[in-house]
């Protein structure tokens, strides 16, 4: 085929191309589903948290009630008074932004439960990573609560979870679980991998698998095509020694064989070709220079390689072909000869005519 191999580059680079931009694609869409995973548990968290600090606060027995509402002008200091007395920290913005309950009635509730008691840390870990399984699958979550008390109390630090989580690589933020940021609690969420997350549903992801599969699909039908017509050109291909006439008839020199009716034409004389002969005329005419090795033959006739006197069985046969083909008037010629690769074997020729 014309420019086949031109068509084989361009077809393959754009299948190489659409593949590598389907895998980008995917990957990229899986990134985008672990982020989407993460905001899910950091909305978890939050949650867990305001519902953790009401069923540990319940838990101390401590009535607790409150009136008036937020204040319309927001103050940029935060007053707390103790038996030490009034503390006063400022209002950050960076950390205001990472505060897990924005309600000062559980902020406050959440700063007694440290100042009185020694709540379940592992609770909290357990609401969130219920939470967790029941929108996302196979990630592990791991938490560190920090307290800094206020005046000489001394602080605590608790851990639960998967302690093996406990580096930067699954550290999911630091947020504070009181308005005066004396709690921060750092949140670890191990997620499976992106392409887990890849969502090839995705128009682009679609439009990539399609191009790729059709580009495949092309491949695969030029290559099949090509196989197909390279074939042909073998069978009905036309030279010096064999001209194609049409299916499955061929004119050699001055004789017509008949490859499906096993008959040689020669002036208005029909003689039949079967067995051997016509075995190994039409493997001449089908191959390559038109040379059978002394292995191809034997190996055509289905001879054993190893039966004494296959010399002599060669040599007939090809005789026999020879008066066949009546090479005195047909001018077709079977001689021993050498190819290429120096095997010994016969080649079929026309012996040109004397002019």
């Amino acid at each position: 085929m014309k420019h086949y191999k031109l068509i084989c580059y361009i077809l393959g680079g754009a299948l190489f191309f659409s593949l590598g931009t389907l895998i980008y694609r995917g990957y990229e869409s899986g990134l985008e589903g672990r982020e989407r995973c993460k905001q899910k548990a950091e909305a978890s968290l939050k949650s867990a948290a305001e519902l953790w600090v009401n069923r540990e606060f319940d838990k101390l027995g401590i009535p607790y009630s409150f009136s008036g509402g937020e204040e319309k002008v927001k103050s940029k200091k935060r007053r707390m008074v103790l038996a030490e007395g009034e503390m006063v920290v400022e209002v950050d913005s960076l950390k205001e932004r990472k505060l897990l309950i924005t309600s000062w009635v559980l902020s406050s509730k959440a700063r007694i439960l440290l100042l009185l008691d020694t709540p379940s840390v592992d609770l909290l870990n357990e609401l969130w990573q219920k939470d967790i399984d029941g929108k996302q699958s196979y990630c592990s979550s791991a938490l560190v609560l920090q307290s800094e008390l206020p005046g000489d109390r001394k602080g605590e630090r608790f851990t639960t979870g998967d302690s093996t989580l406990m580096t930067d690589k699954f550290k999911l933020g630091t947020y504070y679980l009181d308005d005066m940021y004396f709690l921060e609690l750092t949140a670890y969420l191990s997620v499976p991998s992106p392409w887990f997350y890849a969502d090839w549903r995705k128009n682009g992801v679609i439009a990539c698998f399609t191009i790729a599969a059709l580009c495949l699909c092309a491949f695969i039908l030029l290559f099949l095509h090509n196989r197909k017509k390279e074939d042909n050109d073998e069978v009905n291909s036309s030279d010096d020694v064999v001209l194609y006439i049409s299916e499955k008839k061929y004119k050699i020199g001055g004789v017509i064989f008949d490859e499906e009716a096993c008959t040689l034409t020669f002036e208005d004389k029909v003689v039949n070709c079967t067995g051997q002969a016509y075995k190994l005329l039409s493997a001449f005419i089908h191959t390559k220079n038109h040379f059978l090795s002394n292995d191809r033959v034997i190996a055509i006739c289905g001879w054993c390689p190893q039966h004494t006197g296959i010399d002599g069985k060669r040599r007939v046969t090809i005789s026999h072909l020879r008066t066949l083909l009546d090479s005195e008037k047909s001018h077709v010629k079977i001689e021993s000869g050498k190819n290429k690769q120096n095997e010994l074997g016969f080649y079929l020729f026309v012996e040109k005519k004397d002019k």
